[in-house]
């Protein structure tokens, strides 16, 4: 493909090629169809798409996008260049629901475990999924899931309806002493002082 003057990006089985016009596009696939058919391979029809950057894609587990209008955060916050093309990457919604089962499951009132056997069975799920997106545009996404995920521990240690949970564990507390895992803090381009909930 590269030979035939692609420029393609690839990981294992997964790739995009990135073109200019859909002319360049469809030839692209065409190349693509006649390349690996030459193999005994053929491409999955679900996950083959031609499609303009303004509708995005998904590739390994992230939707790559342009924005409609500028992505916007105070200067102080950021740490690199600005995003000429209005470039923006997020986790998949399938990514997304398989994290949040994965804390769901692992918070259920019903689960025995004590206050720090909580959040060592679930800080390496958030560790492992936050250190993946966090070059993402996630800075929203990821403070919105750091409040959820207090109040879930909030609701199993303390199991009535609309439980005092935070007055009993304090977010200060569960971060320095049960050493709980902070997504919004493994976000490299923000300032550690903005990463506080």
């Amino acid at each position: 493909m590269v030979e035939k003057g692609h420029l393609l990006t690839r990981f294992a089985d997964d790739w995009v090629i990135l073109c200019k016009t859909r002319r360049e596009a469809t030839q692209a696939l065409r190349d693509a169809k006649e390349i690996l058919e030459s193999l005994g391979l053929t491409l999955h029809p679900e996950k083959t798409q031609i499609t303009h950057i303004s509708k995005g894609f998904e590739f390994l587990g992230y939707k790559v996008k342009q924005a409609q209008k500028g992505l916007r955060l105070p200067s102080h916050k950021i740490k690199k260049g600005p995003n000429k093309l209005n470039l923006y990457a997020i986790p998949t919604q399938k990514s997304l629901d398989r994290f949040v089962g994965t804390i769901r499951n692992r918070t259920k009132r019903r689960v025995p475990l004590k206050l720090n056997e909580l959040i060592q069975s679930i800080n390496p799920v958030i560790r492992g999924w936050g250190n993946y997106y966090r070059k993402a545009h996630v800075r929203r996404l990821f403070n919105k899931l750091q409040r959820w995920i207090l109040r879930r521990i909030w609701s199993h240690r303390c199991k009535r309806w609309r439980n005092a949970g935070w007055k009993k564990y304090p977010v200060k507390m569960l971060y320095e002493v049960y050493r709980l895992e902070n997504l919004t803090s493994l976000i490299p381009d923000l300032n550690q002082k903005t990463a506080s909930i």
